[in-house]
């Protein structure tokens, strides 16, 4: 295997090390927190998960490198199941919106506030709105088609 290759393995590995760890804690927090535990083991397990994202940073830091188009889906469709299972929670679940409301609801705002505000510090703020205005991408793309 060559050194750009073994080096891209090792990042992947230490990336999904780190996440592993952190995804288990969290997901601990989470059933905890979502029984007997409370508001406080929510919050952790929103904690758990923004360490682990601000440990993947370092990681792509030492490695020089960016997020896979692969890790972003991933983390895309997370989010997407983490919104959807919130909303079924508050539709299906007795007393889930009493209880659970408040933290969860917080947590899934500062998760992609966290994100977004990583993206601007490390791209710049139009670099940013550049990666989400994908409606001029879009026209731009169909006109050199034509």
């Amino acid at each position: 295997m060559s050194d750009p290759e073994m080096r891209a393995l090792d990042r992947h590995s230490l990336a999904m090390t780190i996440w592993l760890c952190c995804g288990f804690v969290a997901a601990a927090c989470f059933s905890y927190g979502f029984g007997a535990g409370g508001i406080l083991f929510v919050a952790w397990g929103f904690s758990v998960i923004l360490a682990g994202f601000i440990a993947h940073i370092i990681v792509n830091a030492v490695y020089d490198a960016y997020f896979t188009s692969r890790e972003l889906a991933l983390g895309l469709i997370a989010y997407a199941v983490a919104l959807v299972s919130f909303g079924l929670a508050l539709l299906l679940l007795h007393d889930f919106a009493r209880r659970q409301f408040l933290p969860v609801s917080l947590g899934l705002i500062i998760v992609p506030a966290v994100v977004i505000f990583y993206m601007i510090v490390h791209f710049g703020v139009r670099r940013t709105f550049e990666s989400f205005d994908v409606i001029r991408r879009f026209s731009r793309s169909n006109r050199s088609a034509s």
